[in-house]
């Protein structure tokens, strides 16, 4: 399922990425970011019921939220200039005034007038989780940390953002009762989407064109280091885990379903428009090194 209003969001997001805002973008990430389809077309996917305007403007930071996570974080291991960069972005959250253009796109986001504030809020505190995740795990990366599978997990499902994802349907549905978020059996299904979700982008970030520092902060590598295994091993024993994550998902999933029938739908479309996401840009914020990559314009995208 796909948003029915896709065509006004795509051409929103065009016109975004044509702003100043994208002049930060490096040769790899001009090539290979796709920050167009990372905004819209994810957008689409995991949101197919969401108010459209307010779509428009998460779509916007979505783009501008993974250009700043793969310059600065992803292919840093500068600790004190990715302290830096997080302490902006909070700073941003806050819309503190201090003339910051770097991150401009994530004020005017925080500081659009039809937020409810609690939902406003929700979203604030799962950036700011997702803030300390990459500042741990980039701490493994710049210090060389050889970290259990377990471990690094934890740091993951929260880098990986996808609580920031589940948090934001309370601002994009008028259905959800804010309270059940912290739940233990919500806060069950966001964990198990959150695993399956990082395990599947370090598979596809493992042997990709798009630039990341990552030899002690992708499954992978933590895999082979913690069971002495060759890399197709670790490859085989990853998506194990990813399925058994899956399979923990769903009967989540199944245990609500009679009482939060609605819930349970967001929280299944986010997945599902999660994974559809991440297998289409396959095609190029995830082509891998061994595909064929004839056509290496900047700015493409497969919208």
């Amino acid at each position: 399922m796909t948003h029915a209003h896709m065509e006004e969001i795509t051409t929103d997001i065009k016109n975004f990425f044509q702003t100043d805002a994208f002049h930060i973008l490096n040769r790899n990430t001009a090539q290979y970011g796709d920050y167009m389809a990372a905004g819209a077309l994810y957008c689409i996917y995991i949101y197919p019921l969401g108010d459209t305007q307010k779509l428009k403007a998460i779509s916007r930071y979505f783009a501008y939220w993974a250009l700043i996570d793969d310059l600065y974080f992803d292919n840093s291991i500068d600790l004190d200039h990715i302290q830096q960069i997080s302490d902006r972005y909070t700073a941003a959250l806050e819309g503190i005034p201090n003339g910051d253009k770097l991150f401009a796109p994530v004020t005017e986001f925080c500081a659009r007038t039809d937020w409810q504030e609690d939902a406003k809020n929700l979203f604030r505190n799962e950036v700011k989780r997702y803030l300390n995740a990459v500042i741990q795990l980039r701490i493994t990366e710049a210090h060389k940390k050889v970290i259990s599978v377990q471990e690094y997990l934890s740091y993951r499902h929260f880098n990986v953002a996808m609580w920031v994802i589940f948090s934001l349907l309370y601002d994009t549905q008028d259905d959800l009762e804010m309270s059940m978020f912290y739940s233990p059996e919500f806060a069950e299904i966001f964990e198990y989407s959150s695993m399956c979700i990082g395990i599947l982008l370090d598979l596809y970030n493992l042997n990709a064109h798009k630039a990341e520092i990552s030899d002690y902060t992708n499954l992978v590598y933590v895999v082979r280091r913690a069971d002495h295994c060759s890399e197709e091993e670790a490859i085989n024993k990853s998506i194990r885990l990813f399925y058994d994550y899956e399979a923990r998902m769903e009967e989540a999933c199944n245990r609500l379903a009679a009482t939060c029938p609605r819930a349970v739908l967001y929280f299944k479309y986010v997945q599902s428009g999660s994974v559809r996401y991440c297998n289409e840009s396959r095609k190029m914020r995830y082509l891998q090194k061994s595909d064929i990559d004839e056509d290496q314009a900047n700015g493409r995208t497969i919208l």
